[in-house]
């Protein structure tokens, strides 16, 4: 089992890695309305205002195990979405088991007994990108 998902969470990165090469190469880059935004992801909360990026996004949901890349932006300071998931996510059972910031992208992992994420935040100019990488076994 442990080789699916460390299977799954690599294709995740290449999928994710993929998705920002095709978006580059887009000319028109639209992100889906806040009415539409749906996360199929339990425990790892996610503030209303930071707008859903479908195209960088992709979530795999099994019988066994739910995994996937969620990618959100807004206007944020890199340092506000720090707090708030280092405040949230133990709220919801999470565990930190390390954090790393360089430069102006900073990572956070989280585990719990049936899961893992791994939280990055990057500033840009006018806003920041929050991109939540999940593996999560269901019980």
């Amino acid at each position: 089992m442990r080789k699916l998902l460390s299977c799954i969470f690599v294709l995740c990165f290449v999928i994710a890695g993929l998705t920002n090469v095709w978006a580059l190469n887009s000319e028109n880059q639209t992100t889906t309305k806040k009415t539409l935004i749906y996360y199929p992801v339990p425990y790892v909360p996610v503030l209303k205002d930071l707008q859903y990026v479908a195209e960088k996004s992709a979530v795999l949901r099994t019988p066994q195990v739910v995994t996937g890349v969620l990618v959100f932006k807004g206007d944020y300071s890199a340092k506000s979405l720090l707090d708030f998931y280092k405040v949230q996510m133990p709220n919801n059972g999470w565990q930190i088991v390390g954090s790393s910031s360089a430069s102006k992208i900073s990572f956070l992992a989280y585990k719990r007994p049936n899961g893992t994420v791994f939280i990055s935040i990057s500033e840009g100019v006018f806003s920041s990108e929050l991109r939540i990488v999940i593996i999560l076994e269901k019980k």
